[in-house]
């Protein structure tokens, strides 16, 4: 079993590597990839023992996966979405 900082910071590099994928909304995204990433920081939550700050931070989270297809299509939603993952991760 690795240790919890392990798991953060693979959370961490998920999230930024969403962050830097849609946050350019010069660019067209793959939301696969981005589900992608997205599920795999919520497995990395899983796998470790969370404290009540982390919980909710994994729940924001969640809803911020499922509110991403609503939020593609206008630059300021999806810019606000991004912020809101770069949020997160530095929360955490």
């Amino acid at each position: 079993m690795r240790d919890k900082k392990f798991y953060i910071d693979s959370i961490k590099m998920d999230l930024y590597r969403v962050v830097t994928a849609v946050g350019d909304i010069t660019r067209m995204i793959s939301p696969e990839s981005v589900n992608e990433f997205m599920q795999h920081a919520e497995r990395d939550f899983n796998k470790m023992e969370l404290t009540s700050h982390e919980k909710q931070l994994c729940n924001e989270l969640k809803t911020l996966t499922k509110s991403l297809v609503n939020n593609l299509q206008d630059p300021h939603k999806r810019l606000r979405w991004t912020e809101d993952i770069l949020t997160i991760r530095s929360r955490l």
